[in-house]
């Protein structure tokens, strides 16, 4: 009777380990659903920066083409006196 006894305990102990290996695994599964929601947002907002960055890039640029224009007009105006 004392091995019933013993496999008892065994198995006890394992049912409990599997309950916590259980419950480990839904922490688990739980971290890594909100790592890729924080990953989606993430994404999402580099998107949208580099969306702005590239704006800022071509306003940059558009302005720069303006004042090279009105320099030359200044150049060309100051040329004709």
């Amino acid at each position: 009777m004392e091995i019933f006894e013993q496999l008892e305990k065994h198995i006890t102990g394992l049912l409990t380990k599997f309950d916590n290996l259980k419950a480990e695994n839904a922490r688990f599964r739980a971290e890594v659903a909100e790592a890729a929601t924080k990953k989606t947002e993430l994404e999402e907002e580099n998107r949208t920066l580099r969306a702005s960055l590239a704006q800022a890039g071509n306003t940059r640029a558009e302005a720069l083409k303006r004042l090279d224009d009105l320099l030359r007009k200044i150049e060309e105006h100051e040329s004709i006196e």
